[in-house]
């Protein structure tokens, strides 16, 4: 139910250039629930989050919106459940400095197989089920797409999915078929974006009017939007 942004430029920009896309996304689409926002700084990934709407929250951050970057993941919540209205359950998940994690959708296995991670989970959600399955992945060995690939095969339901890593790479995985993921290109900066659970091209006419080369995520995706320094 939520929306996803990721950004990625060539050179560093400030958040600022992306705050209004964000605040459109979240009144268009289905957020005010809580926000998060990861970014690439200094080889590693830091980041803010909120559990109110973006647009009084992190529009209104003067600290966020004058970071630089070259490397940008939003996530704007919608939750499943309002029981998990909490931090603990707000994305992006951070695993310390070397990654941030989100998702869109709903995992349908996440009940099931939620004790095999019981020692390692804070929150209620399905979202962190899935993140932790992510990360036992990639410790073994799976890169950032597969990873991303195995936990909507391991899990179902309607998974959109985004990591940045502390290396700079940036990959996402499209699967929620009724929140479909673009790719596109505003000035130098290559974009992926949820659609507004809207099955048709508004989220250009509403959010980026400016977007080119836009193309829709088939379903099932797993895609690099920026790679590794």
């Amino acid at each position: 139910m939520c929306e996803m942004l990721a950004a990625s430029f060539p050179e560093a920009r400030p958040f600022s250039d992306l705050a209004e896309a964000a605040a459109g996304l979240e009144a268009y689409g289905l957020g005010s629930f809580g926000w998060g926002v990861a970014w690439l700084g200094d080889g590693v990934v830091r980041g803010t989050r909120g559990l109110g709407r973006f647009r009084d929250e992190g529009m209104t951050d003067e600290r966020l919106r004058q970071t630089f970057s070259r490397r940008f993941l939003v996530h704007l919540r919608r939750p499943s459940q309002l029981s998990t209205i909490q931090m603990a359950d707000t994305q992006p998940f951070f695993d310390g400095t070397a990654s941030a994690w989100c998702h869109n959708g709903f995992l349908e296995r996440a009940d099931e197989l939620r004790h095999e991670f019981e020692d390692e989970l804070q929150g209620r959600a399905d979202s962190e089920v899935g993140w932790r399955f992510f990360l036992r992945r990639r410790a073994e060995g799976l890169d950032a797409c597969s990873a991303l690939r195995a936990v909507d095969e391991t899990f179902g339901g309607k998974a959109n999915l985004g990591v940045l890593s502390a290396d700079g790479e940036l990959a996402l995985y499209s699967q929620n078929v009724t929140n479909r993921m673009w790719r596109f290109s505003i000035d130098e900066g290559d974009f992926a974006s949820t659609d507004l659970h809207s099955d048709d091209s508004s989220v250009f006419d509403l959010v980026f009017p400016k977007a080119y080369d836009r193309q829709r995520v088939e379903a099932r995706t797993a895609f690099l939007l920026a790679t590794a320094d």
